[in-house]
């Protein structure tokens, strides 16, 4: 697995975040950050997995935390930061990727949420790749120009 493929493994699947040590594993063993999890109850008022909508019997602050995840984020945090190993800067800078999944393994390409949106994504949609100034660089840029689109109606 390329460092890429890892990175990506450690960001929260719904906001794009990077995950951290409040984060939290689900029964179905899903990992999301504590806030979009928080936010999932609140405004649901029920918790189910975001990726394959199991209901969740106890609170949000009741599950455990991925330990894996914290050793690997130790790992990383200890080991120096490697440069050039991103594909340059974006250059519209506040955009984000979205795949909707289509069938066994297909996906359509759809431009995603701007900006602070990009810190909701709707479960249906799974993120690939994300773009903006908070973020910086990221391995998965393609150097392709972004354009923005209203995804309201999704």
């Amino acid at each position: 697995m390329d460092e890429s493929a890892l990175l990506d493994l450690l960001e929260c699947p719904v906001c794009l975040e990077r995950l951290d040590a409040t984060a939290k594993v689900l029964p179905c063993q899903h990992t999301f950050c504590r806030r979009c999890l928080l936010g999932i109850v609140g405004s649901r008022g029920e918790l189910r997995c975001p990726e394959c909508r199991t209901l969740v019997e106890s609170g949000v602050d009741e599950l455990p935390s991925n330990i894996l995840l914290v050793r690997l984020l130790d790992g990383i945090k200890q080991r120096p930061r490697r440069t050039g190993s991103m594909h340059g800067t974006c250059t519209n800078g506040s955009a984000a990727a979205v795949v909707r999944a289509q069938g066994a393994g297909g996906g359509q390409r759809d431009p995603g949420p701007t900006g602070a949106q990009s810190q909701r994504v709707q479960a249906k949609s799974t993120p690939v790749r994300t773009c903006g100034t908070e973020r910086g660089l990221h391995p998965k840029h393609d150097g392709r120009r972004h354009s923005k689109s209203d995804i309201s109606g999704l």
